[in-house]
């Protein structure tokens, strides 16, 4: 025994020495335990600051008006916050307090895009009805027109002018066109006194007019005069016609009308 007291074993010491070693380390843990917790608090209110601030300044739905649902399911902190600041300010408020994030509804964020979409999106302008003119429709052909020829009088006496009006209808479904450039396109007057050709109006005149529409259904209609000249042996030795009985058929886009009989004096 020494004079401080009785001298325990070795292993005595040994164990004291581990066990002041574990404590020593458990009371590392827990300080770097708590210093690690209040480094999170302290980086946690950061992020909510930042996140706060970001909302405020031009989130992109801070002008969304949180739903009814959403409001109630807020914590009791987050509702006072809404109801002391203005619209504006709970919508920042909501998005930064980690507990609203939480208990609101996963699809809250996503609901407002999926609602504004539609009207984001431009609608293709709904389409104008084309325009349909004589420049784009096509020629009337014997299916489309039907042509009469009617003398201004059965009887013309000497020195009276000889006329005609001239009708043509589209009896077709469709627009067509009456004139222009081409062949067989304008307003043409044949007579003939029985089987003898007389006179053919485009022989030493022209005949073409300018090109126009006749709509479904339509009719439209001219006037032509004959002279009482025999042109069918030319222009230049025109002759005038006997007085007697004649033919005369109108054609209009090449389609004839049937003929009609007059006299002159």
């Amino acid at each position: 025994m020494s004079e401080n007291g009785p001298v325990l074993p070795p292993e005595v010491y040994r164990r004291r020495r581990i066990v002041a070693v574990i404590a020593l380390l458990a009371v590392i843990l827990l300080l770097v335990a708590g210093v690690t917790s209040m480094v999170g608090m302290i980086n946690g209110k950061k992020d909510a600051t930042v996140a706060s601030t970001a909302t405020a300044s031009g989130a992109p739905f801070q002008s969304f008006s949180a739903r009814p649902s959403e409001t109630a399911s807020a914590t009791p902190s987050a509702s006072a916050t809404a109801s002391a600041t203005a619209s504006a300010s709970a919508s920042a408020t909501a998005s930064a307090t980690p507990s609203v994030t939480a208990s609101a509804a996963p699809t809250a964020s996503v609901t407002p895009t999926t609602a504004t979409t539609p009207a984001a999106t431009p609608t293709a302008p709904a389409p104008t009805p084309s325009v349909t003119n004589a420049a784009v429709v096509a020629a009337c052909t014997a299916n489309d027109l039907k042509v009469t020829v009617t003398p201004a009088k059965r009887t013309f006496a000497v020195g009276e002018q000889v006329s005609f009006h001239v009708t043509y209808t589209n009896s077709s479904k469709t627009p067509c066109a009456v004139g222009g450039e081409g062949a067989n396109t304008g307003v043409d007057l044949n007579i003939t006194s029985g089987a003898a050709q007389v006179y053919t109006r485009s022989l030493c005149a022209a005949t073409a007019v300018q090109k126009a529409e006749v709509a479904a259904g339509a009719e439209a209609a001219t006037d032509l005069a004959w002279d009482r000249k025999i042109n069918v042996l030319g222009c230049s030795s025109a002759s005038t016609a006997q007085k007697g009985s004649y033919w005369a058929t109108a054609t209009v886009n090449g389609v004839s009308s049937a003929p009609v009989n007059f006299v002159i004096q």
